[in-house]
This record gives structure tokens, C-alpha cells and sequence, in this order.
């Protein structure tokens, strides 16, 4: 691999403006955006407001929520931004605000934030240190350049915490899962839609594949699940299915959290998981996973149908570092003749999908 920054990496602007943020008395601070990180801020340093154009709250934590206008320009702006952070980038460059982005508090601030690390984040950099030559095998096996540029600009994000690697990317949702660049032409097609939530992938699937045959929506959250018929009721060929993926048929506990859910850690529900090999018999042509950190289990549970049908796979990486080896070594254990690529749909760390085609 090359360009890639090593863990000792530092923005020293950024790293200037959080010195700034945190213990200057003669600039105004403010944070842009309402979340958790915006609460462990505020019990940690006194800020000169909260802004926020998209709530009707009026205060937080006894601070007033103002509109970006009424900040003056001489300030400093901490944005929490998760979803759009390169957005919000863009706005604020355009507006001459000097700002600076949670991460980048996260990794030069001395505060006691009282956080986990950012999500999908945490146990990264472990396990890159320990598998580094998996990295590298999984960068030479890419099969083009686009993929290999783009496994740089992320992973040089994820050593970093530096948006600046991620200039470039946007959320293109409509373009997740179908990359016409990447995937075959499809005539008719069976379409596995692992985590299908409440229709959203499979919506995008009927766009573009008009004449699709059958797809199998597969969702573990039942609420889910109900949302995802009543958008697609007009159609005939979806078969819903109130289950989690896994390698076998089992039960777990889970946590839900509205718009995603994870299988692994403990709460209060309940969730039926079972194999794609025991769910569908017939033959299928694309299988979509991003089943929150599940991926390697399904898998493992869908080895019949890989090794008999070959179908296009499209699997998120991004829930588990270690996702980004062992999903390939496990899928070319199944068949070796896969081409690999990799994309990233979001401005942000979701959304990296691998495809495997042949």
C-alpha cells in the first residue's frame, strides 16, 4: 500500500483550533449540531452557545439554540455532524467560519468527554496494528485502481480522524449496493436483500431492475418488517422474512436503535436468526448484506448458495475493522475466482461496501 499516514499523524491546524476551543478566554465558542457529543462538551467547558437551523428546541443544557446567522465570524464552531460532516464543512468554508469537527476534539482535546471512541472507530486501530499484512493483501487483491484509491482515502480516515481524507464522498444512497460500474448486467433478476429494514434497498432494486423476479426481503425487526410491506404492497414477487442472518438457526438478544439494530450485545429483545441456505431454495443472482455486524456469520450460512449459484455480492465492511479482511478471505475460501472491489457511499465512516463479482 502506499500514502498511507501512520498513527502518529497530526492536522496541526486542527490540533491549534481544539488548543483554541478548549482554553482560550478571548474567542467565542460555539457547538453546531444536537447530540451526545454535544452533551459531554457542554458538562466539560463552558461554551458561548448550541446552534442549530433544524430543531425547534430552544435551549440545551440551559443554553440557547441559535441559527448559524447569528454567530459571529470571529468564533470558533464545533461541529458534531455525523451524518453530512463534508457538508457542513463546505457550508461553513464558504461562510469564512473557522470551525473544527468532533473528531478532531476527540483526538487533541484533553477534556474528559466521558464517550465511547466515534462509532465503527474503536477497534481499529488494534487490530491494524496486529493484522497490518491482511491489509496489505486485501489493498493487492482489489481489482482496480478506484478501489484501491478509495480503501487509502478511508482507512487514512480511520488512522487519522482527519476529514480531509474524506473529501470526495458524498451520501449516495441511490448508488449503495448499485455500482454500475462494478455490477453485471442483470436479466430477471432473484435479489437477496440481507437487512432489508423497511424497504428502502428494495425500492431502489425495482428502479432499476423493472423486470426483477423475485426479491427475498429478509429483516430480523418485526416493526421494520410491517413498514417495508405497507411501501411495497403493490408488489407481488417480494418475500418477506422475519429473520436476523446468521451461520445457523438461533436466538440472540439485541439492540435496537431506530434506524439500525445490532445482534451482538445485551437488551431486552429477542431476535430469530437463520441461514440463507435454510431460508431460500431456489436459485438467486445478488445477495446484500449490511446486517450490522453479522456479516461473517451469514456468510458462513450462505456457503450452498454462493458455491451453487455464484451469485454478485455486496457486503458492508464497516460495522468491525476486522471486517475488512476476513469477509474476502471468507468469501475467496468459497470460491477463489471472485473479483473484489470496494466503494464508500457516506461522507462520513458508514457505508463501505466490498463486491465480489465474477
Amino acid at each position: 500500500m502506499k500514502n498511507i499516514v501512520d498513527f502518529n499523524y497530526v492536522n496541526a491546524k486542527d490540533k491549534k483550533l481544539c488548543d483554541a476551543f478548549m482554553h482560550s478566554n478571548n474567542i467565542k465558542k460555539y457547538i453546531l449540531g444536537i447530540n451526545k457529543f454535544t452533551k459531554s462538551v457542554l458538562k466539560n467547558m463552558e461554551v458561548d452557545g448550541v446552534i442549530d437551523d433544524f430543531t425547534r428546541v430552544q435551549r440545551s443544557r440551559k443554553k440557547t439554540i441559535l441559527k448559524i446567522e447569528d454567530v459571529p465570524k470571529d468564533s470558533i464552531i464545533l461541529s458534531v455532524s455525523t451524518g453530512s460532516p463534508l457538508e457542513v464543512k463546505k457550508y461553513l468554508d464558504e461562510n469564512d467560519y473557522t470551525h473544527i469537527n468532533y473528531l478532531a476534539l476527540y483526538k487533541y482535546s484533553d477534556l474528559d468527554l466521558d464517550l465511547d471512541s466515534p462509532i465503527f472507530m474503536g477497534d481499529f486501530e488494534d487490530d491494524y496494528k496486529k493484522n497490518y499484512s491482511k491489509y496489505v493483501e486485501v489493498y493487492n487483491q482489489l481489482s482496480d485502481q478506484k478501489s484501491k484509491d478509495i480503501f487509502t482515502k478511508v482507512l487514512n480516515f480511520k488512522i487519522s480522524y482527519d476529514l480531509d481524507f474524506m473529501s470526495g464522498f458524498t451520501n449516495d444512497h441511490s448508488s449503495q449496493y448499485f455500482d454500475n460500474d462494478i455490477l453485471p448486467k442483470f436479466k430477471n433478476i432473484n435479489f437477496v436483500d440481507g437487512g432489508g429494514y423497511i424497504g428502502d434497498t428494495a425500492k431502489i432494486l425495482i428502479g432499476n431492475y423493472s423486470d426483477f423476479n423475485k426479491i427475498y426481503l429478509i429483516e430480523p425487526i418485526e416493526s421494520n418488517l410491517k413498514i417495508a410491506k405497507r411501501e411495497l404492497a403493490k408488489y407481488d414477487n417480494i418475500e418477506f422474512i422475519n429473520f436476523g442472518l446468521h451461520s445457523k438457526k438461533m436466538t440472540l438478544n439485541f439492540n435496537e436503535d431506530k434506524s439500525f439494530s445490532s445482534i451482538y450485545g445485551s437488551g431486552t429483545n429477542f431476535v430469530e436468526l437463520n441461514s440463507l441456505d435454510t431460508l431460500i431454495k431456489d436459485k438467486v443472482d445478488y445477495i446484500k448484506l449490511d446486517i450490522e455486524g453479522a456479516e461473517l456469520d451469514a456468510i458462513d450460512g450462505a456457503k450452498r448458495l454462493i458455491e451453487r449459484d455464484k451469485p454478485t455480492l455486496a457486503i458492508c465492511v464497516y460495522h468491525k475493522a476486522e471486517d475488512w479482511y476476513k469477509v474476502p478471505q471468507k468469501v475467496l475460501e468459497i470460491n477463489p475466482n471472485y473479483k473484489i472491489y470496494f466503494r464508500h457511499y457516506m461522507e462520513g465512516i458508514y457505508e463501505s461496501v466490498m463486491y465480489f463479482t465474477l
